[in-house]
C-alpha cells in the first residue's frame, strides 16, 4: 500500500532533519528517506566546525540545545586566517562549535521522531513521482523492494548529487541547474588523526591558503580535542592534479610539514565533492523544495555549508507549512522560501563569491601581505564571522588606504572587489516576491555580477 504523508524528506542530513522537525512541530505528517543505515545517518567528512548562526537559530525558534557533551569533542575559541604559511596569519577570537557530526545528527534525527516524523535508513531513492505538472512523490528501494510514497510537498536534502533535483523535468525547472558544473565544485579530502601528545591547535581553527593549491581551494587545521585534529585540504575540480599527483598526496605535502605523520596515528579517513556557488536562482518546483547542498548552500570562500544547511531546512519547513495551509504547493506558493533563502544566507554567499574572484586574482602571496600590513585586522574577522557586518566598514578603512597610497594597484583592485560585494549584498535581498520578477532579476544578476553560474 502506498504511503501517504504531508512531506517527504529525502536524505537525513542537516538540512533534511532540521525540514523534518520543523514541519513535524508544525503538526505535518513527514517522512525521512537517506540510503544510509539508521545508525548512520548525519555522518560526512568534513571540518566539523560549526558558527552559531544556526544553533542560535534552532534554539530560539525550535528549543533545540546547543551541540553538547559527545556532540561537543572541543570547544572552539579562535580562528586563525593564514596564507603561504603559519607565519602570515591572524588570529580572531570566535566561539563556536566542533561537533561530531555522527552523534549530533543522530540527536536531531531523535527529536525529529519525537514530534512524529518517521525515518527510513536504507532508503535509495530511484525516482520521482509526477501527476501532470505537480511533483507527487518519489519511488524507493527498501528492503529489496520498490516502494512509493505519496507526498504534498517534496524536500530534496540529498546533498551535492541532488538526486531529485536531477530528476525534475525540464517544464518544472524555473531556474535551476540538473548539475554543478567542475568549476564550481571543489574535491575534499579529510583524516581525523589521533597525536602521541596535547597539540598546539588548542580551541582553534586554521584555514591555509596555500601556494601548492589554486584558490579557492585551502587547507585546513582543526581542533577536535585535546589529542586530535581534523585535517584536510580541498581543490578545485576543475584543475588538474600537478604532475599527476592525487589529491592524497597534495594533503601530505601541504600538511606534513605542520602535522608530520610520525607524531600520529590515523583515526577516520574520507573525501566528498562540495559545490561553491551561491544558491541556484530558484529551489522550489510545483511540489518540491531543494535544501542544502543539493541547492548549493555552501560558502564558495570557506566552504562551509553546515550551517547553512541546518538554516535551509528550517525555511524549508516553514515555508511548506505556510504552503499547505493555503493549499497552495506549486512553485509559486512555495516562493517564499526562495525570498527568505535568497535573503540569508544567499545574500551572504553571493558577497563571498564575489571575494572568492578577488582572492583567485590576488593569490596567497597577495593575501600574505595583507596579513603581513595588517590590512585585515582581528576585528575584520570577527566582522565576517560573528556580525556578518563587515564590508562598509572595510571598505572606508581601504578608501582612507587609498588616500595615503594612490597609485597601488592591489589596494585599488580591493576597492573595487568591494563594492561588488556590496553589489552582490543589494541584488540577492532584492529577489523578486513572486515568480513573474525572477527572467528580469536573473539578467540583473548576469549582468552587474557574474554570468558564470
Amino acid at each position: 500500500m502506498e504511503e501517504k504523508v504531508d512531506v517527504a524528506v529525502v536524505g537525513g542530513g542537516p538540512a533534511g532533519v532540521m525540514a523534518a522537525i520543523t514541519a513535524a512541530k508544525q503538526g505535518l505528517s513527514v517522512t525521512v528517506l537517506d540510503k544510509k543505515p539508521r545508525e548512520k545517518i548525519g555522518n560526512k567528512s568534513c571540518g566539523d566546525a560549526l558558527d552559531r548562526v544556526a544553533p542560535n537559530l534552532m534554539k530560539d525558534k525550535l528549543g533545540i540545545e546547543y551541540p553538547n557533551g559527545k556532540e561537543l569533542p572541543s570547544p572552539l575559541e579562535h580562528l586563525t586566517f593564514a596564507s603561504v604559511s603559519l607565519k602570515h596569519s591572524l588570529t580572531a577570537h570566535t566561539p563556536a562549535f566542533i561537533v561530531h557530526r555522527l552523534h549530533y545528527g543522530q540527536r536531531l534525527l531523535k527529536i525529529a521522531e519525537e514530534n512524529g516524523a518517521k525515518i527510513v535508513g536504507n532508503a535509495k531513492v530511484r525516482d520521482i513521482l509526477i501527476d501532470g505538472d505537480q511533483i507527487t512523490g518519489v519511488q524507493f528501494f527498501h528492503e529489496n523492494e520498490q516502494k512509493e510514497i505519496s507526498a504534498k510537498v517534496v524536500i530534496d536534502a540529498s546533498g551535492y548529487i541532488g538526486i531529485v533535483r536531477k530528476l525534475i523535468p525540464e517544464d518544472l525547472e524555473y531556474g535551476i541547474d540538473y548539475s554543478v558544473p567542475p568549476e564550481h565544485t571543489v574535491a575534499t579530502y579529510r583524516e581525523i588523526v589521533r597525536l602521541d601528545r596535547p597539540h598546539e591547535f588548542q580551541k582553534r581553527i586554521v584555514l591555509l591558503y596555500h601556494e601548492s593549491i589554486p584558490i579557492p581551494g585551502y587547507a585546513w587545521i582543526f581542533t577536535d580535542g585535546e589529542l586530535q585534529l581534523n585535517i584536510g585540504v580541498t581543490w578545485p575540480k576543475h584543475i588538474p592534479y600537478p604532475d599527476g599527483k592525487s589529491l592524497k598526496e597534495i594533503y601530505h605535502e601541504v600538511l606534513d610539514p605542520l602535522v608530520p605523520p610520525e607524531t600520529y596515528e590515523i583515526v577516520h579517513k574520507g573525501g566528498g565533492q562540495i559545490p561553491i556557488r551561491p544558491p541556484f536562482d530558484s529551489l522550489v518546483f510545483n511540489g518540491a523544495i531543494l535544501v542544502g547542498e543539493a541547492g548549493c548552500m555552501v560558502d564558495p570562500t570557506t566552504a562551509e555549508g553546515h550551517g547553512p544547511s541546518l538554516i535551509s531546512g528550517y525555511k524549508a519547513g516553514i515555508a511548506a507549512t505556510h504552503a499547505l495551509k493555503r493549499n497552495d504547493v506549486t512553485h509559486a506558493g512555495l516562493w517564499e522560501y526562495n525570498k527568505d533563502i535568497m535573503n540569508y544566507p544567499g545574500s551572504t554567499h553571493a558577497m563571498s563569491y564575489q571575494a572568492l574572484q578577488f582572492l583567485k586574482q590576488t593569490g596567497p602571496s597577495g593575501m600574505a601581505f595583507f596579513l603581513k600590513r595588517k590590512i585585515v585586522s582581528e576585528q575584520d574577522l570577527i566582522d565576517l564571522f560573528q556580525t556578518r557586518e563587515f564590508v562598509l566598514p572595510f571598505r572606508k578603512k581601504v578608501q582612507k588606504i587609498l588616500q595615503a597610497f594612490p597609485k597601488w594597484g592591489m589596494m585599488w583592485n580591493l576597492k573595487k572587489a568591494i563594492e561588488k560585494v556590496e553589489l552582490a549584498d543589494h541584488i540577492y535581498k532584492s529577489y523578486p516576491n513572486s515568480p513573474e520578477g525572477l527572467s528580469e532579476w536573473i539578467e540583473w544578476r548576469r549582468r552587474d555580477l557574474t554570468s558564470d553560474y
